[in-house]
């Protein structure tokens, strides 16, 4: 089967799709698209705007399945590839897991999302480097051309003001201190064996932690301003950065 998935490679929460698709050991075509650019590629095979987008194409004249959001296309595959299972059998074990897979996951990633874009904004290099991997030179100078729109659409969606970015670093602080007490006594966000839950945090965590295992090579990428390798730092030995590298090491 043709198994496509739409990304921006950087992204976490393609991460998360991408790292589901591996782990059940599916053969997919990663297709990078291009930001702005995107908006149309995207609707012509999905309702909304956003990636991920999971495409597997139909056999013997039936039409193409498309998943559209990464805790979707999790659903999808595991309802329809069973094999490796990342949802726990147990009712109450599964109701948990996606409890912290749409509420924790969930609100790590968009508060992560919008610290890194703060400092990132300033950096066209780290910017181009992260959207166009495997983009051809002609695609390069286009985004470079498209920069100061796209940098205004991804301040005004998640960065807002210098105000809301000290709102969600403290929110951001907070969570993580939970998460840390959460797992200062476990392996595993849920029960005893690796599950949704800890792809899903791992992977939006992945943003901060850029662990070795990641498929995106952020060893490559350009150096970073002082505002964004302080606030990466600052981070490193916290607790919950180091089960991040440990379930990717393990898992990844």
């Amino acid at each position: 089967m043709n198994r496509r998935l739409l990304v921006f490679p950087h992204s976490h929460f393609c991460e998360k799709a991408r790292w589901a698709l591996d782990f059940k050991g599916l053969p997919y075509q990663e297709e990078v698209v291009m930001p702005g650019v995107h908006l149309k590629t995207i609707r012509r095979v999905a309702p909304g705007t956003t990636v991920p987008v999971l495409i597997e194409e139909g056999t013997e004249g039936a039409a193409d399945t498309v998943i559209q959001g990464s805790s979707r296309i999790i659903d999808y595959l595991e309802q329809h590839y069973p094999e490796n299972s990342l949802t726990p059998s147990d009712a109450g074990l599964r109701q948990q897991c996606l409890a912290l897979e749409s509420q924790l996951a969930t609100q790590l990633g968009e508060q992560l999302r919008s610290i890194r874009y703060h400092t990132l904004l300033a950096q066209p290099d780290y910017l181009e480097y992260c959207f166009m991997q495997g983009k051809p030179t002609w695609k390069r100078w286009l985004f470079r051309g498209m920069l100061p729109v796209l940098k205004k659409k991804i301040y005004q969606a998640y960065v807002v003001s210098d105000t809301n970015i000290d709102e969600v670093k403290q929110a951001f602080g907070q969570a993580m201190e939970a998460l840390a007490e959460q797992l200062s006594d476990r392996q595993y966000l849920v029960g005893d064996t690796f599950t949704r839950a800890d792809l899903s945090v791992a992977s939006m965590l992945s943003l901060l932690v850029m662990p070795q295992q990641h498929p995106f090579a952020w060893q490559q990428a350009p150096r970073v301003n002082a505002d964004t390798e302080a606030a990466l730092a600052s981070y490193q030995d916290h607790p919950v950065a180091d089960w991040v590298r440990r379930i990717y090491r393990q898992h990844r």
